[in-house]
């Protein structure tokens, strides 16, 4: 056989395999899609796992107890993550974890009995896995490791994305977090494809493996993309297949159909849904077939009332409450650009007074 006739026959056999893979993720795709109204709390059980995913700033205990409690508490989350807590030379007190992460006075979960994951953030493996140990005696029903938050001040103090370029240190961090909690409880972690390309995808999967981890979430961008498009489905496939863990696929599931193209490109099964949420907070049900159509832009409002007003009884102040709900709208509209008008016709009042009703007025104007 020629040089030229060996190369053709490597290429094609590595096209079949290919072709295998996309086949059989296919069908994995089908069967999973099958059972979706069964809500896994674990992305290798069986049913349909679709996590809310943790954003800094958003998913607090407010957002969480307000989403999972949805449709009589059938919001169809999975497993809520909750907002990084940092971690830097020194364990993070039990004192500091209840306050982020209130579920832990609960079991662990919100007041719909939906599981919370404490998201912690830090280089540094020792005060890391101490905290995860101190989560986890105080309820936390699993652990996630942030690999992917993409803000500068993060990175730049030796976190989130930054340790993308540094597998071993993952290994490390996940491994010293997988030995000093109990192997009942699931560490987990969270990384994007990459610093600036997907180039080393396998290489950080097969790390936080090795470290022990569940399973591996991974958000469709690089560190550089920030939150720009384009998302990389199509990577994920790569980290799927590098690993025997599952891999959670995360990035621009903004609608029913994103599931089915993500499973397509990503030959993944389980989803994590973040920025989705906030334009379409009836998505996770949609999925699970609980509910047919999307949420009213009345309905929108109306929820966003109701946020404002939990937020003031939990202890924020009048300020901040307001500022929580323009965030909201205002990545709601950077997913749905029909909610641009909504979010214009309140940006710039200044007082909740004047908001509230100009919710309703938007609302019955538009809807």
């Amino acid at each position: 056989m020629t040089r030229a006739a060996e190369c053709d026959a490597a290429s094609e056999g590595v096209e079949g395999q290919r072709r295998d893979a996309a086949s059989a993720a296919a069908a994995r795709w089908r069967s999973v899609w099958a059972t979706r109204a069964t809500v896994a709390t674990r992305p290798d059980e069986a049913g349909l796992y679709l996590a809310l995913a943790p954003m800094d700033g958003v998913t607090d205990a407010v957002y969480r107890e307000l989403m999972t409690g949805l449709y009589d508490g059938r919001s169809g989350i999975s497993v809520c993550v909750s907002e990084f807590v940092r971690v830097t030379r020194d364990a993070v007190p039990a004192a500091v974890l209840r306050r982020e992460v209130p579920e832990l006075e609960r079991g662990g979960r919100t007041a719909a009995g939906v599981p919370v994951f404490v998201q912690l953030l830090g280089g540094d493996p020792e005060p890391v896995a101490q905290t995860a140990r101190t989560a986890a005696s105080l309820g936390a029903l699993g652990v996630d490791l942030n690999f992917g938050c993409p803000a500068k001040t993060v990175n730049n103090h030796d976190g989130g994305a930054t340790l993308l370029k540094y597998p071993r240190r993952i290994e490390a961090i996940v491994g010293r977090a997988r030995a000093l909690v109990p192997a009942h409880v699931p560490v987990t972690m969270k990384m994007r494809v990459g610093w600036d390309s997907c180039a080393g995808i396998e290489e950080v999967a097969r790390a936080a493996e090795a470290g022990g981890a569940a399973w591996i979430t991974v958000h469709a961008r690089t560190r550089a993309q920030l939150y720009q498009p384009p998302v990389v489905w199509d990577a994920l496939a790569r980290a799927r297949a590098a690993v025997k863990v599952p891999v959670v696929a995360n990035g621009d599931l903004r609608e029913l159909g994103d599931l089915a193209a993500c499973a397509a490109q990503s030959e993944c099964e389980a989803f994590m849904i973040g920025r989705g949420a906030m334009a379409r907070p009836e998505l996770f049900a949609q999925i699970r077939g609980q509910v047919d159509e999307r949420m009213s832009e009345a309905a929108l409002a109306e929820l966003l009332i109701r946020y404002h007003a939990m937020l003031l009884a939990s202890g924020v102040v009048a300020s901040r409450a307001l500022a929580r709900v323009k965030q909201w709208l205002r990545m709601a509209a950077d997913m749905d650009a029909g909610l641009a008008p909504l979010f214009d016709a309140i940006k710039v009042l200044p007082a909740w007074e004047l908001v509230a009703p100009a919710l309703s007025r938007g609302c019955r104007g538009s809807c």
